[in-house]
C-alpha cells in the first residue's frame, strides 16, 4: 500500500498568495485614492491660505497705522508747567514715542526683498568675505 498524499498543504500556498495579492491591490487602490484626496484638499486650501496671509498683512498694516498716528499725536502735545515738570514730560514723551515706534515696527508686515536689494546684500557679503 502506498502512502497517502497530503494535498491540503499544497492548496494553502496558492490561497495565501492570492490573499496577499488582493491585499496589495487594496492597499495600492487606497494609496491612489488618498493621493487624489490630498491633492483636492490642498487645492481647496491654497486660496484660504492666501486669504489668511492677506488678512494678517492688512491687520498688521492697520495696527502700524494706529500706532503711527498715536505717536504723532503724542509728539504734538504741548508741554506747559514748571521747568522740572516740562523736562520730565519731554523725557517721558520721548520714551513713549520710542516704544510706539518699536511696537509699530514689530507689528508692521515684513516686505519681501526685491531682486535689487537681494543683489546688493549678496555683493556686500562677498566684499566682506574678501576683506577677511
Amino acid at each position: 500500500m502506498t502512502a497517502r498524499k497530503k494535498t491540503a498543504r499544497k492548496k494553502t500556498a496558492p490561497k495565501k498568495a492570492a490573499l496577499k495579492k488582493r491585499a496589495k491591490n487594496v492597499v495600492d487602490r487606497l494609496e491612489k485614492e488618498l493621493k487624489e484626496i490630498t491633492r483636492q484638499v490642498e487645492r481647496r486650501l491654497r486660496p484660504l491660505e492666501r486669504e489668511l496671509a492677506k488678512a494678517e498683512r492688512q491687520a498688521g498694516t492697520g495696527a502700524a497705522k494706529v500706532l503711527r498716528q498715536t505717536r504723532a499725536r503724542i509728539n504734538k502735545l504741548e508741554i506747559k508747567g514748571h521747568s522740572d515738570l516740562q523736562k520730565f514730560l519731554r523725557k517721558s514723551r520721548a520714551e513713549i514715542s520710542k516704544g510706539l515706534t518699536q511696537a509699530e515696527q514689530a507689528v508692521r508686515p515684513k516686505r519681501k526683498k526685491s531682486a535689487a536689494r537681494k543683489k546688493k546684500a549678496a555683493t556686500r557679503k562677498k566684499r566682506a568675505a574678501a576683506k577677511r
